[in-house]
């Protein structure tokens, strides 16, 4: 084999397989992580302010959420928190109950601290869309949660360590004014 060759083929294993150490060193480092969050205040006021804050919405009458009404949701334990433990992404895990859905969802939703107590935005952050099919699911079963919640956590992964360290500005960047406009106006679509 030429030398070139031996050299390329050698250069794609070694980028390929530090790629797959590195999303298994960041999917460890995060449930150590989350392990320990788990056992703070932040992550139990968060939580809770989530889970109550879209149950709210519901009764409201808030349209962008009325979905939930039609799936089957739940607020994933995993609480992607910047190193102040004052912001953050959770993750909004929907199964479709639809008889002929084709896919299920995950929502991002952020938390940010204001005035000693945790507000949660719901609107305009990215989603995630889950095909059924590409999945190799039997059809009209729907993705599992737990499946939902690792798929969408390593997709957060991606962004969320720099350097074996949270990047705070990875999660501190949804939280601007505009996020505030469009919570405003999602609160007001009823």
């Amino acid at each position: 084999m030429k030398p070139q060759i031996l050299s390329i083929l050698l250069t794609i294993v070694l980028a390929v397989t530090t790629g797959c150490s590195t999303e298994q060193e960041k999917t460890k480092m995060f449930n150590d992580q989350l392990k320990k969050s788990k056992l703070t205040q932040s992550y139990k006021e968060v939580l809770s302010s989530a889970r109550h804050n879209l149950q709210q919405w519901i009764a409201d009458g808030v349209e962008e959420v009325q979905i939930l009404k039609e799936c089957k949701w739940k607020v994933d334990d995993a609480i992607f928190f910047n190193s102040k433990q004052d912001r953050c992404y959770l993750l909004l895990l929907m199964q479709d109950n639809a008889p002929d859905a084709e896919v299920d969802y995950v929502y991002l939703i952020y938390g940010a601290v204001e005035n000693h107590e945790w507000k949660i935005y719901f609107s305009s952050l990215p989603n995630y869309v889950y095909m059924r099919e590409r999945l190799k699911l039997t059809k009209n079963l729907p993705v599992p949660m737990d499946i939902l919640s690792k798929l969408s956590r390593e997709e957060l992964l991606k962004g969320y360590y720099k350097n074996g360290k949270i990047d705070d500005s990875f999660v501190n960047k949804a939280y601007t004014d505009d996020l505030k406009k469009r919570h405003l106006k999602f609160l007001n679509e009823k």
